[in-house]
């Protein structure tokens, strides 16, 4: 994270506070950490996993808490927590342990950061919050990440099993981390996972066609998907904040070379437009299918469409009735019921564009990085338009199928003769 006088960490000093749609943030973090090794090992004849966890801006590892209650952990503490329930819940009722080998690498800009991280660490495995096997193989490093990730990514790749790992990213604004880079680094490791922050609120409050704008979003790679010329009156549209957004979650879509991306807005207590994204980036649709149900246990909002019938889901601190103590709409069945119906709009005509059958698998894989929606949400659109007798589905070894609440993947998918969809 930046560092300045928000967040700064120095031994003998009290850390940062952290507010609420931080510590949602860090809840991602900690369960999609958790629920990527579970996955992983999910068939039991697996013996090891062998991962690596870095964060670039790891922070100090500590905050105090807003609401007073003491001092909570920080992404790096909370992703070895993480690792080890992952190696509890593995080896319950088992004579001989699985084994899930870590390797952390945590980076800060900061001297003094890094070295009270170190303290806090140690700390921490002294109370018995992390294991002394999982400290003795993490690495503090003062340091630049970007600087850091060629040595990072060969040091992965050198290891046997795999190329897992996954990279938090948590960048306080939206400049340090080119898309060529982030592209790079999925090039280079299949198996690599990014979490990456990305502050699109204050980028878009200041955005104007000037010098101090155009050369960081150069930078970063996402000059081109800018419309310049327009700014200024596009920003007289009441939707103006929308449409940039469009554009911008667009432009990172297709130049950080990820198969997969997802986007959740994260949005503050009080009216500040200064929302930020956190991007999952991932070439597997699994490990993509795990952080969307993450997001949906933890999202409390629908924001705009990012494309037509495509909407973005995210935390927004002030429709958090446990935060706030007011009541607000139900996220959980108006939200989801959006969704599918979203997904069914969009689904069924892209499946009447289709020349003939098609797998069931292989539409949900193509068009999930264009939703919210998880699998079961496209199997839901796809039961609705079976049920409306607008497609046929037929079994994987091509029985013809009666409309039912859950098809195989391997299933194939057309439309009918006479489609009711679309008029």
């Amino acid at each position: 994270m930046k560092k300045g006088d928000k967040y700064a960490w120095r031994i003998g000093s009290a850390p940062p506070v952290i507010e609420q749609h931080s510590v949602v943030k860090h809840r991602i973090i900690e369960s999609y950490v958790r629920e990527y090794i579970l996955t992983l090992m999910s068939q039991a004849t697996i013996p090891k996993l062998q991962l690596t966890l870095v964060d670039g801006f790891s922070g100090g590892g500590a905050y105090l808490a807003e609401d007073g209650a003491g001092v909570v952990d920080g992404s790096p503490v909370l992703m070895m927590r993480a690792v080890r329930e992952a190696r509890v819940r593995l080896n319950i009722g088992r004579d001989k342990p699985r084994e899930v080998a870590v390797d952390y690498a945590f980076i800060d800009v900061e001297r003094d950061t890094a070295a009270y991280l170190e303290q806090r660490l140690a700390q921490r495995a002294d109370e018995g919050a992390i294991e002394r096997a999982d400290l003795a193989r993490a690495r503090v490093c003062q340091g630049d990440f970007l600087a850091e990730l060629p040595r990072l990514v060969g040091e992965v790749k050198a290891r046997r099993m795999g190329e897992h790992a996954i990279f938090v990213l948590d960048q306080y604004s939206y400049d340090k981390l080119p898309m060529a880079d982030l592209a790079g680094l999925m090039r280079a490791m299949q198996g690599a996972e990014v979490l990456l922050t990305f502050n699109v609120g204050s980028l878009i409050t200041f955005l104007a066609d000037r010098a101090a704008n155009r050369l960081p979003m150069e930078r970063i790679g996402l000059a081109k998907h800018v419309p310049w010329e327009s700014l200024r009156t596009l920003k007289h549209d009441r939707q103006w904040r929308q449409v940039l957004q469009r554009h911008l979650a667009h432009g990172i879509r297709q130049e950080a070379g990820a198969r997969f991306a997802t986007l959740f807005f994260v949005r503050p207590l009080g009216a500040t437009p200064w929302d930020y994204w956190l991007i999952h980036l991932s070439n597997r649709y699994k490990a993509h299918e795990v952080m969307k149900n993450l997001h949906w246990d933890n999202a409390t909002a629908f924001g705009h469409e990012l494309e037509p019938g495509v909407f973005m889901q995210g935390y927004d601190a002030n429709r958090d009735q446990e935060y706030t103590g007011q009541d607000t709409f139900d996220f959980g069945d108006s939200s989801r019921e959006a969704c599918v119906n979203g997904i069914h709009e969009h689904f069924g005509r892209v499946i009447f564009e289709q020349p003939g059958p098609v797998r069931l698998r292989d539409l949900v894989e193509r068009y999930a990085a264009q939703s919210p929606g998880s699998t079961q949400h496209f199997i839901q659109a796809a039961a609705n338009l079976h049920r409306s007798q607008d497609v046929i589905i037929c079994s994987p070894d091509g029985r013809t199928l009666r409309p039912s609440k859950s098809y195989h993947l391997n299933s194939t998918i057309e439309a009918a003769r006479t489609p009711r969809l679309i008029p």
